[in-house]
């Protein structure tokens, strides 16, 4: 991903107490990377300094914090074209047709629930994890927020993950309501107010930036056909879409040469399908208060019984105890680590 995502970490880091280049050192990033925003980082080292870096100062808002301080015009050139689309629907087709200027691990996606519509912001599965998560949804929230002048607001922000310990962030940043524990992460709206125009819409240049964003070569490291199909199948999971064909669509290939792109790079879809399940289901279970029955939904099954078989296959014992299993281990953990740096209140 690109360095700018780190935007605002040290200052973040050291409000609350931390020693950000420490920190950065033991993540594999060097501080000197974060210097140039368009500085290419590997995405699972960012997100697991995130982590680290809750953990250390005891605060689950992190990564909200983090986007909290971020600009508009930090997107940069795509922030050139999503205020001068000419309303809000426009900016999320663009922030859908142009995501991979943001980072390349995440998925935008517009989706119609019921007679809603829900902005879905969505990770690979190896970086989803609660404070990357937090900081990509506010950061749209932001984006869509900025380039409608102010004028946009969700009903709603959904996150899968767990209840933080402490809510006021949260509460502070989103004056609206938010909805935990969620089967997907992103923001609820009518369809009604998608279509709120945009002040500063222009149609010239929107086109002066399209043309740029057209120029700029983009960086995608290691990136391969792969990765592409875990973040699709990440995104379609909850909804039990998560097949070869409605991935295939979803990238614009069909199936057979998304068969033979998978082949040559050593994987098949049935392999990624089943270990995207055994990653998020094992996050799930450990770090969220999801039933069984829900976590068995987010993995794209809708039959409880067929979730325990495959479970039982994967894992040689029952959702259920291996729950368990997980929080004795947590809890024995817990008896030997050292305290934290507790928060800086003011």
């Amino acid at each position: 991903m690109r360095a700018v995502s780190l935007s605002n970490y040290i200052e973040v880091a050291r409000d609350l107490d931390l020693d950000p280049f420490e920190l950065l050192r033991q993540a594999g990033i060097s501080p000197t990377a974060l210097q140039d925003p368009e500085a290419q980082i590997p995405a699972l080292n960012a997100v697991n300094l995130l982590e680290a870096s809750a953990a250390r100062a005891r605060c689950d808002s992190f990564g909200l914090l983090m986007a909290e301080r971020r600009s508009f015009a930090s997107l940069g050139r795509l922030s050139l074209l999503l205020e001068r689309v000419p309303t809000v629907r426009d900016t999320v087709d663009a922030l859908v047709e142009y995501q991979r200027h943001i980072n390349n691990v995440i998925t935008i996606a517009l989706e119609e629930r019921g007679n809603m519509m829900l902005v879905r912001f969505e990770m690979a599965p190896v970086c989803a994890k609660p404070q990357a998560i937090d900081n990509m949804v506010a950061l749209g929230y932001l984006a869509l927020r900025a380039a409608s002048g102010g004028h946009w607001a969700p009903l709603s922000v959904h996150l899968v993950r767990k209840a933080p310990a402490n809510l006021s962030d949260f509460r502070r940043f989103y004056p609206f309501p938010i909805k935990l524990n969620a089967m997907s992460n992103g923001l609820m709206c009518t369809p009604a107010a998608l279509a709120i125009r945009n002040p500063l819409a222009n149609d010239a240049m929107a086109a002066h930036a399209r043309s740029l964003l057209e120029l700029v070569r983009i960086e995608t490291g290691d990136e391969t056909i792969s990765d592409h199909v875990r973040c699709s199948i990440a995104l379609l999971l909850p909804s039990g879409r998560a097949t070869l064909r409605n991935v295939a669509n979803r990238l614009g290939q069909s199936v057979r040469t998304l068969q033979r792109a998978l082949e040559l790079d050593g994987h098949s879809f049935a392999d990624l399908l089943n270990d995207a399940r055994r990653e998020l289901t094992q996050r799930y279970l450990v770090d969220l208060d999801h039933s069984v029955g829900t976590v068995s939904e987010l993995v794209g099954y809708s039959s409880m019984s067929a979730f325990n078989r495959w479970f039982f296959g994967q894992f040689g014992t029952s959702p259920q105890k291996w729950r368990a299993a997980q929080d004795t281990w947590k809890q024995s953990d817990a008896e030997w680590e050292l305290p934290a740096p507790r928060r800086m209140i003011g």
